[in-house]
């Protein structure tokens, strides 16, 4: 887990602990309070200090993949219990004296809401970020460090980590050739760089290398990287840093991201899509018969297909083949060509993005035929299915939108959308959010 949300299990735990002793108080009859008054501040004192101290010495906080309730239950139990000790040994140590029915209510009030926060935080990680059961990982670097990872998934199946195999740190060229063919024919989502000192070019080849086969990769260094932020991780007993090469790779990064798309299109939705919709969707019924919604199939995150939504803006017609929109297409309808103009046939990607098959911000989805063209031209065009599509991007602030006529204008949203994955930041999507909106007002030719 990283070091922000062991700060935040940190905080949150000490809130609960201490409203459940303000709580206690407020429950409970006086009888129990000695003449100086200070019973209460001392309870605070004593729990707060043995509960950073528990924090300090154990490991309560170590949030894995393969956390379950019964395994919450579990492994948190005894810290409660070791917790209690410490209070009545911290009582008896100052002679205090405290009933045994105020301990009762502090723990009555506080294991419930205990347990519930980290039940909670279970549901929203699987909300927030889907996960296959199993990943099947590889290791770069055949040492001590690589087997004692091993040896830690080993001992630890429940995190759902199955090792295919050991790969040495050969020539640049000698590794990505072994990989690519190694890849092919096995189903591979992470691989591990597992060295003392990384090689930045091989490195760099890794990342590539994965962002074309969406495969992510992470460096497990003995050694301190520069420049870096670093998540330190134990694997067994040898400490090693676990960097994550992308930003979208850490949880953190995800669920922010994830959070701010669900907060941004449930706000949409109830605000304006749920008035717009319908006077929308009357001017497309009466301008021409049909479905008010198109829904097509495009490449998503890992490039698997989803319906995406549009409001229709060309005349209908039953299985018709994909055929991009060009200027004066004489399929578009009357009220399609300013729903298209005004980028307003796009709304209804707000659905996408709150079911979490889009994100606000990202490489905007081709339409399968188009990406099965390209796909063959363009090497890295797979490397935009890395993170989920988007429903503005950086390539089309730039300028890169609508049709693309030719092989450099793919080629130049490809390396805009690689730039975007691998420089990702939350600040960068809120700029391209306003970019998006001042690029809207402006018009742009490419908008037919």
């Amino acid at each position: 887990m990283s070091l922000f949300l062991k700060f935040i299990f940190l905080i949150s735990d000490l809130f609960f602990l201490n409203l459940a002793i303000l709580l206690s108080f407020g429950f409970g009859d006086g009888n129990y309070l000695d003449t100086t008054g200070n019973n209460e501040l001392y309870l605070i004192l004593f729990s707060n200090i043995g509960w950073i101290f528990l924090v300090l010495v154990s490991n309560p906080y170590s949030l894995s993949k393969g956390w379950s309730v019964s395994k919450i239950f579990k492994s948190q139990i005894a810290f409660l219990f070791v917790h209690v000790l410490i209070i009545f040994s911290l009582v008896v140590f100052f002679k205090k004296s405290f009933s045994i029915t105020q301990i009762i209510l502090v723990y009555s009030f506080f294991i419930p809401l205990f347990f519930v926060w980290k039940v909670l935080i279970i549901f929203v990680r699987r909300l927030f970020i889907k996960e296959i059961p199993h990943r099947n990982y590889i290791l770069v670097g055949h040492n001590k460090l690589s087997e004692e990872i091993r040896k830690h998934y080993l001992v630890n199946s429940q995190e759902g980590y199955r090792f295919k195999g050991y790969f040495d740190q050969e020539s640049n060229s000698t590794l990505m050739n072994s990989l690519a063919e190694f890849c092919k024919k096995s189903e591979v989502h992470e691989i591990l760089y597992c060295v003392d000192n990384p090689s930045h070019s091989q490195l760099q080849q890794l990342v590539s290398f994965g962002l074309d086969s969406l495969i992510k990769v992470k460096l497990i260094s003995g050694g301190t990287p520069q420049n870096q932020a670093i998540q330190f991780d134990k694997y067994d007993q040898i400490p090693a840093f676990d960097l994550a090469t992308l930003p979208l790779d850490e949880y953190r990064n995800q669920i922010i991201k994830r959070m701010f798309d669900l907060i941004f299109s449930t706000i949409f939705l109830i605000t304006v899509f749920s008035w717009l919709y319908p006077l929308l969707a009357i001017l497309i019924k009466l301008d021409s018969k049909g479905p008010v919604f198109f829904i097509q199939m495009r490449n998503g995150l890992k490039n698997h297909p989803f319906g995406c939504y549009k409001f229709r803006t060309m005349s209908f017609e039953q299985n018709a083949e994909f055929k991009q929109a060009t200027q004066n297409d004489p399929r578009i309808t009357r009220v399609g060509k300013f729903l298209r103009k005004s980028s307003f046939d796009e709304l209804p990607q707000f659905i996408n993005v709150f079911k979490g098959e889009m994100s606000l911000i990202g490489p905007r989805p081709h339409p399968i035929k188009l990406n099965e063209e390209f796909a063959q031209k363009i090497a890295t065009l797979t490397s935009r299915h890395y993170v989920k599509p988007g429903l503005s991007g950086l390539a089309q602030c730039m300028g890169y939108r609508g049709e693309t006529k030719t092989l450099e204008a793919m080629e130049n949203r490809v390396r805009l959308d690689r730039y975007y994955i691998e420089n990702w930041t939350f600040w960068l999507d809120i700029k391209i959010i306003f970019l998006t909106i001042i690029s809207i007002l402006r018009g742009s030719e490419k908008a037919y």
